[in-house]
């Protein structure tokens, strides 16, 4: 488990930078399949910390789509590396279209 703060540290950081390249925000989402392995193992201010960083990430969601979009077909992404439905950061699309729905009511 020694690389998880590293990863937690990583994702905590990585969140707050929308307008990276579309491969590294599918670096990133693979960094939190990694995280996810580990939640039972985070101590409690670990599990407060991504809980955190997972905010951060909710709020950017809709960037993070469009800069993969230009990249990779995610749906195409998921399925290739088998993603579980649990795994809901790599459903980006879907937050996207949830965002511009909110912003049009």
């Amino acid at each position: 488990m020694s690389d998880y703060p590293e990863l937690l540290a990583y994702y905590e950081t990585s969140v707050g930078f929308p307008q990276v390249s579309g491969f590294e925000i599918l670096e990133l989402l693979d960094v939190r399949s990694r995280l996810a392995l580990a939640e039972a193992q985070l101590n409690a201010a670990e599990k407060e910390q991504l809980e955190k960083a997972d905010e951060v990430f909710l709020t950017h969601a809709a960037e993070f789509y469009e800069q993969v979009a230009e990249v990779a077909d995610l749906r195409e992404m998921r399925r290739r590396a088998a993603v579980p439905i649990s795994h809901w950061w790599w459903h980006l699309e879907k937050f996207s279209r949830l965002e511009k729905a909110v912003a049009t009511a």
